[in-house]
């Protein structure tokens, strides 16, 4: 009788083969050679030594001068601050409406200058209508506003950018970048030869936010629910003394802490007093989902500043840097 063969059914054979094919998966490339994806091609004769720095001096001048204006008198009776800045949006919307909208192809040196300028400037004049703001010492308001300007503008364009849409104004891909500009985000290009050494193809995943993830999600929320002016004021509140309170703690961190408080209490009589509201926990929740995204962003981009300084990827410098924690 011949000798017994074992192992001749599928299950045992299969088992067996799984058993002796057993490997490891493959590294990544990150892993294999110890750096983030996003800075694998950091090459050393690429690293800036030598910076170029940029003054921002000048604009932060021009926006203390907003800061310390005595509040403009508007002969209408409000309830509280909130709706009180509202009125200032609305007319800020007005005005916007006038103006035609510039479609931004390429974003480079001129472009990036200019937007600082711009919309650092219009951060400031929303602050100056914020009545309780206005209150604060100087450098209180210079803190808050400069670690938080960059919020601001990308939530107020996000809402920006969900009116036209839901208008039918601007395209799917075409999202408000700027004070009366936008840009396709599948087609914009970046002219970064101005800041650094290495190319767009290397820093492009570096560079460019996550554009469904960030964006596109919060467009949605926005184009579905239509936040009124008091609530976009009061989300612009929360997402900018917030993230000011969370970085200095202390004495700013009263401060935010208390002036949220006093929003919150509006934002309530305004839902239960005005809009008759007993419920609006599941809306405002749905509002704050558009806060945290943008947060989260913020994040982000923080971790690729810090190792953007370490690899010294970048050939310029700012006066600032705090400024621009989150560009």
């Amino acid at each position: 009788m011949g000798k017994f063969q074992s192992d001749r059914d599928l299950i045992s054979n299969s088992n067996n083969y799984l058993a002796r094919g057993k490997v490891s998966p493959p590294q990544s490339l990150a892993s294999f050679v110890g750096r983030p994806e996003f800075i694998l091609c950091c090459e050393p004769d690429k690293i800036s030594h030598v910076k170029t720095l940029i003054d921002v001096s000048d604009l932060i001048y021009k926006a203390s001068s907003y800061l310390q204006e005595d509040p403009i008198l508007i002969p209408y009776k409000f309830e509280n601050s909130l709706e009180k800045m509202t009125l200032a949006m609305e007319d800020m919307k007005i005005r916007r409406a006038k103006k035609p909208v510039q479609f931004v192809k390429t974003i480079g040196k001129a472009e990036s200058l200019i937007f600082y300028e711009t919309n650092f400037i219009a951060a400031a004049q929303w602050f100056s209508g914020f009545p309780e703001f206005t209150s604060l010492d100087m450098n209180v308001k210079l803190e808050i506003l400069k670690s938080s300007w960059l919020l601001w503008l990308r939530l107020e364009k996000l809402a920006e950018t969900a009116d036209y849409h839901r208008r039918h104004v601007l395209g799917s891909d075409v999202f408000m970048c700027s004070e009366g500009a936008c840009l396709n985000v599948e087609t914009f290009e970046l002219d970064l030869k101005w800041c650094t050494n290495y190319s767009v193809e290397q820093l492009r995943n570096f560079m460019i936010p996550v554009i469904e993830d960030h964006w596109r999600q919060s467009v949605a929320i926005l184009t579905e629910l239509e936040p009124s002016n008091i609530e976009l004021n009061f989300m612009l509140i929360q997402l900018c003394l917030n993230e000011a309170g969370k970085k200095f703690q202390g004495k700013i961190l009263d401060v935010t802490d208390r002036l949220m408080q006093i929003q919150a209490n509006n934002l309530h009589d305004y839902y239960t007093k005005k809009l008759k509201l007993t419920n609006y926990s599941s809306r405002l929740t749905k509002l704050m989902k558009v806060n945290q995204a943008i947060a989260a962003d913020a994040r982000e981009r923080k971790e690729k500043a810090y190792l953007a300084e370490i690899f010294n990827l970048f050939t310029v410098e700012y006066s600032h840097p705090e400024m621009f924690e989150i560009a």
